[in-house]
């Protein structure tokens, strides 16, 4: 098996990142979909609005790291829509950085994913674990899966 789902003798998850085992998804998903009801303008207008109380809590510098992430994820969707069941192997943008969102915004390590790695997804989720584990957001306790 080249990419194991799960470490037995690190007791990973590889399929679910720490960085977003926090989250209560049902109420994101009941965002996003409630979102797609109006208009792609309302919706730009909905994450401008969102600006002023992220740059507040997070810091300007943050934001625009974060910035650079939605940008990234933009361009991998677009070469993923333009080359449909072509695979990864023929994408030119980069993945995204080791780590995700936080309570207090997002945090990231200067390591790329890399999944054509033999056991890579393994690896990248022990790192992401001992990142969370580390960050002072660790003890912010889970609110739901």
């Amino acid at each position: 098996m080249d990419h194991p789902e799960a470490s037995s003798d690190a007791g990973i998850d590889a399929r679910q990142s720490p960085f977003y085992d926090w989250l209560d998804n049902a109420k994101i998903r009941d965002l996003v979909r409630r979102s797609l009801d109006v208009s792609p303008g309302e919706r730009l207008v909905l994450i401008k609005g969102l600006v002023p109380s992220l740059v507040e809590a997070m810091g300007l510098a943050k934001f625009d790291a974060f910035l650079a992430e939605v940008a990234t994820k933009a361009q991998r969707y677009q070469e993923a829509a333009d080359h449909p069941g072509k695979g990864r192997t023929f994408r030119a943008v980069a993945g995204e950085k080791l780590g995700g969102p936080v309570p207090a915004g997002h945090d990231h390590i200067a390591v790329p994913r890399n999944p054509d790695r033999r056991g890579a997804r393994e690896a990248e989720r022990v790192i992401e674990t001992e990142l969370w584990t580390r960050a002072e957001h660790a003890s912010g306790g889970s609110s739901g899966a």
